[in-house]
């Protein structure tokens, strides 16, 4: 068999195992999505004091699943195995990904980007940097909540209020744009 053939027969069938495989993981956590517009989930962030000048919105219709599910699908997920380099494979290629994980592979669209996410030095809350994250809705015992997941190493925290610093990785986090 020549190197071309083998090469076509390597890529057919690495896409086949990747079909196969996201077939095996939507089976694997029993996804029950639920719906939710624009309105609702901007009507859960006013709740929350976000300004509606800082959330952006590509969609009309949104859909989600329950925290308990989110976590199980985190968990999985390999985002945050991947290898951090700066500027190639750094905050904003992290949440980029797995926003798209979980659009490709479960349907999940209620996912948003956390952008110019504000670093503060946990001692001095002084600036360091500007970082982008996750945010993502998910229902807990039926309510629908807003959520914040640094894609880097799988921690989550709801977010309760919008000024709130997150301390989840050792520095803080104030919170700044959300792009669904």
């Amino acid at each position: 068999m020549n190197k071309q053939k083998v090469i076509t027969i390597y890529k057919v069938l690495g896409l086949e195992l990747i079909k196969r495989g996201i077939n095996f993981l939507k089976t694997a956590f029993h996804l029950k999505l639920k719906q939710t517009t624009r309105t609702s989930i901007q009507l859960l962030l006013l709740n929350k004091e976000v300004p509606s000048s800082k959330i952006l919105f590509a969609d009309g219709t949104y859909f989600f699943t329950d925290i308990e599910t989110m976590r199980d699908i985190i968990k999985f997920d390999w985002t945050d195995k991947a290898k951090y380099v700066k500027a190639w494979n750094d905050c904003d290629d992290f949440a980029l990904r797995f926003k798209s994980h979980m659009q490709e592979r479960y349907g999940i669209t209620a996912v948003g980007l956390a952008r110019s996410v504000d670093l503060k030095d946990i001692e001095t809350g002084k600036h360091i940097a500007y970082h982008r994250a996750n945010v993502f809705i998910a229902d807990e015992d039926n309510i629908m909540k807003f959520w914040f997941l640094e894609p880097q190493t799988d921690k989550i925290v709801e977010i309760k209020n919008y000024d709130e610093l997150i301390n989840l990785t050792g520095w803080l986090n104030k919170l700044n744009l959300f792009d669904f």
